[in-house]
């Protein structure tokens, strides 16, 4: 279940564009296309070149960001791969949106192509995101503080300027604080587990004047292209930019579309006619977004044929290993496809290419393929997503429908250039078919945020569109039913009415789609083949695949398996492989590729030291998880001073009449009557329930699979623990340890003397007690994040669980103490993933309240 704030933050982005929209159909409702077109048509060859000149300063400052966040983490890179770099990144999550996705990938493929390893690459995209709001916050606070003042009593009321004064005076201090940040506070900031060392003086000067120069560079782009206005000057225009972008960024809308167009209109066109101010800004767009775009794709394009010429080999290994981001640029591909399909059939089309059609073709097809086309459109929106995750078929579905955009686009209107987009779409993506390899369900993938406010941006902007080209056209029902070569607001309310329509029925389908079940339960002859596995393995926990409750994954030989669950995306292995050490490379590797084919994340649960290399390998991160208590039974006695509490205990639970046995597993099914009473006294008193994955549970199938150690007081069972053995005699192990609440008291320290001593007499090497979580951290200033969280929950989250307690009483035991970790992609995955293992261990997420 996602967050309640999760989906307050989506639908709040979504009500702000909503408004935008609405303000800016209203403000231009006396006007048409053909005005913002005249507009666009009279402005001057000087304003587009000096509108030219501004974006190019402006991208040269932005590699000014990438420049200085080079130099910061040591790096030693020629300006001119850094201002590639840059340039692209820039260019692709300016136009795409999805900054993480598009920037933050280019910047790792080149950057790690030219040698700085990822932690060098993460400041490098922490250091460049806080160079923007830096500059952001500078000129934003100039702005409200001195350039909103200024601007005409028509333009902004009296009674808001003194709240924007104060505004704008907190950001500049802010602005202005970062300088000042490495003398108040010398030590470096902690960030997830990053250290991220203060900036010298020179250089957050430095990323403060790039940020405002960018700034003042991009609003001079825009201002060039309005008209000259006696009322309006470039400090009111700089204003009303940069807050513009200011609430497109707080309103999370991708490239901030729709808003910042609303702002700008709804301030500006109180001084001057609005299609002027349209006009400027659909030019904006193009010159400062469409055209360096287009520029960053040559680049990319050509970089890769220049890798067959030797002199340009240093391009060409910069370029090396961006095959991995093909799958998210023909996803925003699509996406971008699916728009233009809509907004095609929310416009009008040309009456002359219409006459043409109808002179050959009847008008129900050009009715139809109007109707296919914005269908095509929607769908290829809800595809977008699973292309991302490289679903195959997403892969073939969206070639029928680009295919099928294609056809209707030259049906319903002659849109030679539309299908022509389309299929330039189509050709980039058919080479590309095994990098779409995944299989699974399109319905189960998951939704984010960026992906639903994309599309409720462009369904807004297409209502918009629909609603600004027909503003003219009185609404009537009678619209829903005229069919006619004129007839272009009808065609484009059906069209609308159609995808309105595709989008609540898979709505619908998303909501009440079963669950994915990519995971089944092991059948007899997989237990039987564990089991045997099992009693010739070193290690002990192995024996909780015979629980049945996780998918066993073998090794292509047949003598080692790993066992796992699914909790959401996470899949997680139950502790180390079981059998022979030599399948554990492979095996692992195996586990991984199948995660990768399901868009899983591959989780290994209290791993030891030994496999920390191979997961590096894995690309998985270490986290300690706590310390295992390993008893050698070699040296287990209880005389001696060390034993002298144990050896009390064990006298005098001996004295009350309590007495131990084992017997082994055909015996156990006639005491277990006995056995479940004892248990569900135990959970009573516990008032807690049955813990699963890393734990076994009262299964009478699972206990009967081996021997159980029993323990009387007085001829009546009060006690018992089933027993973990093997042939191998390595390690021996208990799962389950349950008493009545008649028992005397004692009986935890009687039970496991006599499981020591009884493991002891045949011959077992170690005796495993068990793990005591979140315990063994080192208490060190220097110590990770991880580290330090998980002290303050050993000693503050005794109220959850007795994490103290635990490792005291096994202490009691003299115990060797070994590390056990988790292992996991990390990232901001991370909160995700745990919360999935903990759902899974306290089988569901119930369970982690009810204990």
């Amino acid at each position: 279940m996602k967050s309640w704030r999760y989906w307050i933050g989506v639908l709040a982005s979504l009500a702000v564009l909503t408004l935008a929209f609405v303000v800016m159909y209203h403000l231009a409702h006396a006007y048409h296309w053909q005005d913002v077109r005249r507009e666009i048509a009279l402005l001057s060859w000087s304003q587009i070149l000096w509108s030219g000149l501004f974006t190019l300063a402006s991208y040269l400052l932005l590699t000014g960001y990438d420049w200085l966040a080079v130099q910061e983490v040591g790096g030693r890179l020629p300006y001119r791969r850094i201002a590639l770099t840059s340039f692209i990144a820039y260019t692709f999550s300016n136009t795409l949106g999805f900054a993480l996705v598009t920037g933050t990938s280019v910047r790792y493929r080149f950057y790690s192509a030219l040698g700085l390893s990822p932690g060098q690459i993460a400041r490098i995209v922490f250091f460049c995101s806080v160079t923007f709001f830096l500059g952001l916050l500078l000129i934003g606070g100039v702005a409200l503080s001195c350039g909103f003042q200024t601007l005409p009593d028509a333009m902004l009321p009296t009674w808001l300027r003194p709240w924007l004064h104060l505004l704008g005076l907190g950001c500049v201090l802010l602005a202005l604080g970062y300088l000042v940040l490495p003398l108040w506070r010398r030590r470096p900031l902690q960030f997830r587990g990053h250290t991220l060392p203060h900036p010298t003086a020179g250089r957050a000067w430095a990323q403060l004047l790039v940020a405002s120069g960018d700034w003042v560079m991009a609003a001079a782009v825009f201002y060039a292209l309005l008209p000259a206005s006696p009322e309006v000057g470039y400090g009111h225009v700089l204003s009303i930019f940069v807050i513009a972008n200011l609430l497109g960024v707080l309103a999370h809308v991708p490239g901030g579309i729709g808003v910042f167009e609303s702002v700008v209109v709804l301030l500006l066109s109180a001084v001057m006619p609005a299609s002027q101010v349209l006009g400027a800004l659909v030019l904006y767009r193009l010159i400062y977004y469409v055209l360096p775009f287009s520029a960053a794709l040559m680049l990319f394009a050509g970089s890769e044929m220049l890798t067959r010429w030797p002199n340009w080999r240093p391009v060409g290994q910069l370029m090396a290993g961006m095959r991995s981001l093909l799958p998210a640029l023909i996803s925003l591909g699509t996406f971008a496809g699916g728009t233009l399909l809509l907004l095609s059939g929310a416009t009008p089309g040309i009456a002359s290419r219409i006459d043409q059609l109808l002179a050959v073709l009847p008008l129900p097809l050009l009715e139809l393929s109007h109707l296919l086309g914005s269908v095509s459109g929607v769908l290829l929106l809800l595809l977008a997503r699973s292309l991302y995750r490289r679903y195959d078929s997403a892969f073939r579905i969206t070639l029928v429908l680009l295919g099928a955009g294609v056809l209707a686009s030259l049906l319903k209107g002659l849109d030679w250039e539309e299908a022509a987009i389309l299929t330039v779409l189509i050709l980039l993506m058919w080479p590309c078919r095994d990098l779409f390899y995944r299989r699974g369900s399109l319905w189960h993938a998951p939704l984010s945020a960026g992906w639903l406010l994309a599309c409720g941006a462009v369904l807004l902007g297409v209502i918009w569109v629909l609603l600004f080209s027909y503003r003219h056209v009185d609404y009537s029902h009678d619209l829903w039913w005229y069919f006619a070569s004129d007839g272009m607001a009808s065609r484009g309310l059906r069209a609308m009415g159609a995808v309105v329509a595709v989008l609540a029925v898979a709505g619908f389908a998303y909501l009440l789609r079963p669950m994915p079940m990519l995971a089944g339960q092991p059948d007899a002859a997989a237990l039987a083949q564990a089991s045997a596995i099992i009693r010739t393995a070193s290690g002990s926990h192995g024996h909780l695949a015979l629980l049945g409750d996780k998918s066993l994954l073998f090794a292509t030989e047949g003598d080692a398996f790993l066992m796992y669950a699914i909790s959401g995306r996470s899949w997680v292995v139950m502790g180390e492989p079981v059998g022979n050490p030599a399948r554990f490379a492979a095996l692992l590797w195996q586990f991984r590729e199948l995660c990768d084919q399901h868009d899983g994340w591959p989780v290994l649960y209290q791993i030891s030291p030994g496999l920390l290399p191979l997961a590096l390998e894995l690309g998985l991160m270490p986290l300690k998880l706590g310390e295992e208590a390993l008893i050698e039974l070699s040296g287990f006695a209880l005389a001696g001073s060390q034993w002298r509490s144990l050896r009390q205990s064990h006298s005098k639970a001996q004295r009350e009449g309590m007495c131990f046995s084992v017997i082994e597993a055909d015996e156990v099914a006639a005491w277990l009557p006995e056995l479940e009473r004892i248990s569900r006294h135990w959970l009573a008193e516990k008032q807690g329930q049955e813990k699963g994955f890393s734990v076994g549970w009262f299964q009478p199938e699972y206990l009967c699979r081996g021997p159980m150690a029993l323990v009387h007081c007085q001829q009546q069972l009060v006690g018992f623990a089933n027993l973990w053995v093997s042939d191998s005699k390595d390690e021996l192990s208990v799962d389950l340890m349950r008493y009545d609440s008649a028992a005397p008291g004692g009986i935890m320290d009687f039970l496991f003397t006599e499981l020591l001593l009884w493991g002891q007499a045949a011959g077992y090497r170690y005796f495993n007690m068990g793990m005591a979580p979140m315990s063994g951290f080192a208490a060190h200033p220097l110590a990770p994040f991880w580290g330090k969280m998980a002290m303050l929950v050993y000693h503050k989250g005794n109220r959850l669980y007795n994490f103290q307690g635990l490792r005291r009483y096994k202490e009691k035991f003299n115990p060797q103490w070994q590390p056990r970790y988790l292992l996991c992609p990390g990232g901001i995955r991370l909160p995700r993933l745990l919360s999935q293992l903990v759902s899974l261990i306290n089988r569901g997420a119930f369970g982690v309240i009810n204990k």
